[in-house]
């Protein structure tokens, strides 16, 4: 049972695979991660995807797969837990040009045998290795 200083946010990120590269964000605190966001109370995961990765990177025209991987981490912050639930879903979209947002400090195209090298949480590198087994890649 959650007390008031257990705060829980479900977020989607999406997988974006071209060229045998996975495209990441970069946070202001120089962690890389995969683009995607909070859930809005009564917001569709997909429509949040969409709508994040609108936000995020210009993108518009985003086709939504299926959840790849679920994974989650904790923090403490200002005196509350924070437990994230982060929904892992494959995405595809063929716009190239990328606009990113004053939310991230860069993108970048990863070769998947360099996702391992990168300073991110390990879910993030347990996500990609788990598509890696699905895509048989």
């Amino acid at each position: 049972m959650l007390n008031n200083n257990q705060i829980q946010r479900i977020t989607t990120k999406a997988i974006i695979y071209r060229d045998g590269k996975i495209l990441f964000v970069k946070d202001s605190k120089g962690k890389w991660e995969l683009p995607g966001g909070k859930i809005d109370f009564g917001e569709k995961p997909e429509d949040t995807l969409k709508r994040e990765l609108n936000e995020e990177l210009g993108f518009n025209e985003v086709k939504v797969g299926g959840i790849v991987h679920a994974w989650t981490f904790s923090v403490e912050s200002g005196g509350a837990d924070y437990q994230f639930v982060l929904l892992n879903y494959e995405c595809f979209t063929d716009e190239e040009e990328i606009k990113c947002s004053d939310e991230h400090v860069e993108y970048k195209w990863v070769l998947l045998d360099e996702v391992n090298d990168l300073d991110m949480r390990d879910g993030y590198k347990d996500t990609i290795k788990k598509y890696r087994e699905l895509k048989n890649l």
